[in-house]
């Protein structure tokens, strides 16, 4: 019999070894314009700035809070950026041993193994949807036991923070929950939605404090009317192995959802059967993440849910059908079926998961060059991007003055598709000079944006051509206003060109001579 003693050394022990290869990812290069915002706006917010009211977000405001308390405690950087990373993985990876180890230790490790092989790809950025992740599996957790008042409570708080980090997980959310939640008395359900309504209580604040129009704008209209068909990457346009591997998590849904019938038909009133359904209709729920831009950190967002809980079903699927096998056996054959299927499905996949599973290790993190700055450092791709970068930043340290305001954008500004955010974190003496720290297409260059008078309102501007070939099959080609380049032109004059980007002051007024 397996004791919770020895349940907890398994999982000790699991996702001890499986940090290992998760710890190079502090090492990474970053991406300008994610992880940028990551640490540029919990530190604004640290400075009394509101998200939605004093810059765009798209995400819920939960992501950047626990940012802003990492901050104060450890100060604004990269490593603490990425230790919020590290531990959302850690705490997810730890949320899928306990769900699943209602069916024994092995089978548990096995599902904990494989999603995290399919965590390994994103590396660490603490992005919002991962810890929205983790509160949604967690709830679920506490929500399996329905006859516990103090569970409900604290799965309907964990279920509402899920919404804090990413209200798009909403679907996922109620459709998961729907199987325990049925299950639940009358007063354990409203313990249930009373958790859940508190925990959104801090959206309410932000909403008469930032402004309802703004969080309608920020959280639903761009997001999902205006700026979504320019970030929409149809399915077959991307790589054969993302295609491969979006099928795969299909497939795997579906075996999720028809083992989970499986399980609720033989035990109508078992929390344990209703606990496989409520993981299968969660990955069949945030589908759409992936669907909208196949990518790959957007797969990967969806796919480490579906098939890290495949190894369950094929155990709960294979046990209904009486194959006959040791317990801890039959786990491990479903734990190597489906690493056999990643492998030969996506093998791409299956290799970058190996390569970072040796440098985790062997130590070896490939080429990336941090680029300090006033106690700051981030991490980029090559030496030539550096160093590039570090005489751009010395000549703007050189002219400007403490307190001026600074723009960071693309050259192109009638296509607002991405920016360096990361910039504004490097030069913390500076003010960020625009509502629109990172750019979103159909938003920022959208008719009577306030992109221009932004501009106009900035005392350097930092352009960057890094983004002048973007060409993706879908609406971020369409040009928007040229009033903010006409700004440019009349207001600035350039002061040097540093590896593909421009560096411009504002022009001096001329003296009227009398």
């Amino acid at each position: 019999m397996e004791t919770p003693r020895r349940k907890f050394l398994v999982a000790f022990l699991v996702i001890l070894a499986l940090s290992v290869p998760l710890w190079p990812g502090f090492d990474r290069p970053a991406t300008a314009m994610d992880e940028g915002s990551l640490l540029v706006y919990p530190e604004l917010i640290l400075k009394g700035q509101l998200p939605y009211r004093d810059f765009e977000t798209f995400y819920g405001p939960a992501n950047l809070w626990v940012l802003s308390a990492a901050y104060a405690g450890f100060g604004p950087s990269i490593f603490a950026e990425r230790a919020v990373g590290l531990t959302y993985r850690v705490l997810t990876l730890l949320a899928i041993f306990a769900l699943v180890q209602r069916w024994g230790t092995t089978l548990a490790a096995g599902c904990t193994i494989v999603a995290s092989l399919l965590l390994l790809p994103i590396l660490l950025g603490a992005y919002a949807w991962i810890g929205g992740a983790v509160c949604a599996l967690w709830s679920i957790y506490m929500i399996a036991k329905p006859e516990s008042v103090r569970r409900s409570f604290l799965g309907g708080i964990l279920a509402g923070l899920a919404l804090l980090f990413r209200v798009d997980l909403g679907p996922a959310v109620i459709a998961s929950a729907l199987p325990l939640f049925l299950l639940m008395r009358a007063a354990r359900r409203w313990s249930y939605l009373g958790g859940a309504a508190f925990a959104l209580l801090p959206l309410g604040w932000l909403t008469v404090a930032a402004g309802p129009k703004e969080i309608l704008n920020n959280l639903l209209l761009f997001p999902v009317i205006y700026s979504s068909p320019a970030r929409h990457l149809p399915t077959f346009s991307a790589k054969n192995y993302l295609v491969l591997l979006f099928f795969a998590h299909i497939v795997a849904v579906a075996s999720n959802i028809f083992a989970g019938v499986i399980a609720i038909r033989a035990d109508r009133r078992s929390p344990t059967a209703r606990l496989l359904l409520s993981l299968a209709l969660l990955g069949l729920a945030v589908t759409h993440q992936a669907a909208q831009r196949i990518d790959l950190i957007h797969v990967m967002f969806v796919a480490f849910v579906s098939i890290g809980v495949l190894p369950l079903s094929i155990f709960v699927i294979r046990s209904h059908l009486r194959v006959t096998m040791s317990r801890p056996g039959e786990a491990a054959l479903a734990t190597a079926i489906a690493l056999l299927l990643l492998e030969g499905i996506s093998p791409e996949v299956a290799a970058t998961a190996r390569a970072e599973v040796i440098a985790g290790l062997g130590g070896q993190t490939g080429t990336t060059v941090f680029l300090a700055r006033h106690g700051r450092s981030f991490p980029l791709s090559s030496m030539y991007a550096a160093v590039t970068l570090s005489k751009m930043l010395d000549r703007l340290d050189a002219l400007a003055s403490p307190g001026e305001r600074v723009f960071v954008g693309p050259a192109d500004l009638r296509r607002t598709n991405a920016n360096e955010t990361f910039i504004y974190h490097l030069m913390p003496q500076l003010r960020p000079a625009t509502y629109f720290l990172e750019m979103n297409p159909r938003s920022a260059n959208r008719p009577n944006s306030r992109l221009g008078q932004d501009i106009a309102s900035a005392d350097w501007l930092v352009l960057s051509h890094r983004f002048d070939g973007w060409n993706e099959p879908n609406k971020s080609a369409e040009l928007g206003s040229d009033q903010p380049m006409r700004v440019v032109k009349d207001q600035f004059e350039l002061c040097g060109q540093y590896g593909g980007r421009d560096l411009y002051r504002r022009r001096t007024p001329a003296v009227t001579k009398l």
